[in-house]
């Protein structure tokens, strides 16, 4: 069972090596038909001709390797089919195996129809069959004969007529269930994602401002220095918020000690999720830590850039000394020393 984009579920490996040996191992078997008949030819020539023929259909229902047989390769089939009748019937006696390209050609349709063309087989059935009736009628075989020749050979198409049907029903049945589960999947992988950042969420508020709430419960004198706390913590939270990302030990400390310091910063992340390389982050921790612990005043933003830009971040200093700085995107594998 595979699956491919943009192609239906396949049950059953039709192009595989087992297809491939089963469509040589009946031409071989059809050789020997045809060689162990060839006395009861005219001309032997025919005949020949009907197997190179036969032998380039096997080759073509081969060589074509896609989940639905090729239009070309489907009329290739339905015409060396009426060709070997029209060559071949009216150079042999009636007999039990003399008919061996009508049965060959059937079965070659049967595979036709399993490739997905169940229609343009039947089509190619009633031609070849059409000719087997005239050739029946013109020569002396009976129409009792003729009739009961093309039924014998009815069921082999009908058989991969039913089986093509059912594939095709068991094959969206199968893809309905496979889509479900993975909806299912994808919804308890939401979930999941999201009782996770929940639970990130929680932990920094706890760490945060579980102790400063607990401040302003026990009825302490708030000093200068309390409500400074605060506002880093709120700050420290709304960074959180905007550029998560950002937010490792690294860069939190030198943060809070540059708003200690009566330095502006904002933080923001217009990256992709997960996009942004380990070594990429590294180098933007690095120069945003040391821009913060250079500034003495005035505002440092740092931000992370979009996906497709040259620069991963931008890091801007603006106040007594003013300094920019990007960080190139690495497009090695491994990040250069």
């Amino acid at each position: 069972m595979s699956v491919a984009p943009g192609r239906r579920l396949s049950m059953v490996q039709l192009t595989g090596a087992g297809a491939r040996f089963f469509i040589w191992a009946y031409f071989a078997t059809i050789l020997v038909l045809a060689i162990w008949t060839i006395g009861d030819v005219r001309s032997p020539w025919p005949t020949v001709a009907g197997l190179v023929l036969f032998a380039g259909v096997c080759a073509a229902l081969t060589l074509d390797r896609g989940d639905r047989l090729s239009l070309p390769v489907t009329l290739f089939v339905l015409a060396v089919g009426v060709i070997n009748a029209l060559l071949i019937s009216w150079q042999i006696d009636y007999g039990v195996f003399s008919q061996w390209y009508f049965g060959a050609s059937t079965v070659a349709l049967f595979f036709v129809s399993l490739r997905g063309r169940r229609l343009l087989a039947w089509v190619g059935f009633i031609l070849l069959s059409a000719v087997i009736a005239v050739w029946g009628i013109t020569t002396g075989v009976g129409v009792f004969d003729t009739a009961g020749l093309i039924g014998r050979q009815v069921p082999v198409l009908a058989a991969g007529t039913l089986f093509a049907t059912g594939l095709r029903r068991s094959g969206d049945a199968i893809e309905k269930l496979t889509l479900e589960t993975s909806s299912r999947a994808t919804a308890q992988a939401v979930a999941q994602a999201t009782a996770l950042e929940r639970g990130h969420r929680l932990a920094v508020l706890d760490e945060v401002a579980t102790p400063l709430l607990t401040r302003l419960i026990d009825g302490s004198v708030l000093t200068e220095a309390d409500r400074l706390e605060f506002a880093l913590a709120e700050a420290q939270l709304r960074d959180g918020l905007r550029a998560r990302t950002l937010s490792v030990p690294a860069v939190v400390e030198a943060v809070r000690d540059a708003r200690r310091r009566g330095v502006g910063v904002v933080l923001l992340d217009d990256s992709t999720p997960g996009a942004l390389r380990p070594y990429d982050l590294d180098r933007v921790v690095e120069v945003t830590a040391a821009a913060l612990r250079a500034a003495k005043d005035g505002r440092v933003t740092a931000r992370l850039l979009p996906p497709g830009r040259d620069n991963v971040a931008t890091v801007v200093v603006d106040g007594s000394d003013y300094a920019a700085h990007d960080v190139p995107r690495l497009t090695d594998e491994a990040p250069r020393e």
